[in-house]
This record gives structure tokens, C-alpha cells and sequence, in this order.
């Protein structure tokens, strides 16, 4: 760092605090469940959950350290806000929870190739979620435009 006494990355300014936690959790959910997006953060959350325990269990390391993540001001502004952006999501809500597990599966791939090192993807590893869904996401507008086209009466 060009000047470590006087900047602070924004997971030191917020910090892991379970009261702060709360309250950005219970903001974020209001918001998600008024904007009618919370089945794609829910979906998120228990996959990213699921596949937490599924990459403990595969490397060995403790279930709270592949949780704590999601703790994070990185995580939580991506849960609430990124995967929900009207610009990542498909127009089915099947296909959006669908899209959600898969940013899910494709995160948790991304995460267990940086514990075994694979040099391949090593340009992943520092945003795993960001990353997947800018992978997923177009993918899945492409493959909701086709059927869209394929069938027009269906609303976009």
C-alpha cells in the first residue's frame, strides 16, 4: 500500500460486527422482498451456503471460514444489489432463480479451483461472484433472447 496509516479497505471500515450484519441484512431483505427480487437473493444465499459446506467438506477447511465471505461488505452489496440489477436477470422468475444458482455453482468452481491453485482461471480469483455472474448472466440473457424470439408471445 502507497499509504497504510491513513486508508482502510472497506471490510476493515465495516468490519464482521453481527449487529452491523443485522441491520445491512435486514435493510437489504426489505429492499429485495419491495422491489419483488428476494427470490434471487434467497436462492443466492442458500446455494452460496450449500456449496460452502459442500467446499469445506472437499478442502477441509472449517464451514465458518467458507461462510464468513458472505459477511462481507463485497458479498452483501452483491447479494442485495448486483445479482438482483435488472440488467443480470432473466425475464422468467424460474429462469432467475435458475440464473441465481447457477452465479451460485459457478462462484463456489471459481473458489475451489484458487484452493487447489488451478493457474488456468487464476484471473477469477480475486471477485469469485462478480466474476461469475459476468460470466453466467450474459449467457443466460443470450439464452432468454432466443426464447424470446422463438417465442414472441412470451414477455421478454
Amino acid at each position: 500500500m502507497i499509504a497504510p496509516g491513513s486508508v482502510a479497505i472497506l471490510s476493515h471500515q465495516w468490519g464482521n460486527h453481527l449487529a452491523t450484519n443485522a441491520v445491512i441484512w435486514a435493510f437489504g431483505l426489505l429492499i429485495a422482498a419491495r422491489v419483488r427480487v428476494l427470490h434471487v437473493t434467497l436462492t443466492y444465499v442458500i446455494c452460496y451456503g450449500l456449496l460452502a459446506a459442500a467446499r469445506s467438506a472437499i478442502v477441509g477447511t472449517p464451514l465458518v471460514a467458507e461462510l464468513a465471505p458472505i459477511t462481507g461488505p463485497m458479498y452483501q452489496l452483491f447479494i442485495f444489489f448486483m445479482i438482483t440489477d435488472p440488467k443480470t436477470t432473466v425475464g422468467s422468475m424460474r429462469g432467475r432463480i435458475g440464473v441465481a444458482a447457477l452465479v451460485a455453482v459457478a462462484e463456489a468452481g471459481i473458489r475451489l479451483a484458487g484452493d487447489y491453485h488451478v493457474a488456468a482461471l487464476g484471473l477469477l480469483y480475486p471477485a469469485p461472484p462478480i466474476l461469475a455472474l459476468a460470466i453466467v448472466g450474459p449467457l443466460a440473457k443470450a439464452v432468454d433472447l432466443c426464447a424470446f424470439f422463438h417465442n414472441p408471445r412470451r414477455s421478454p
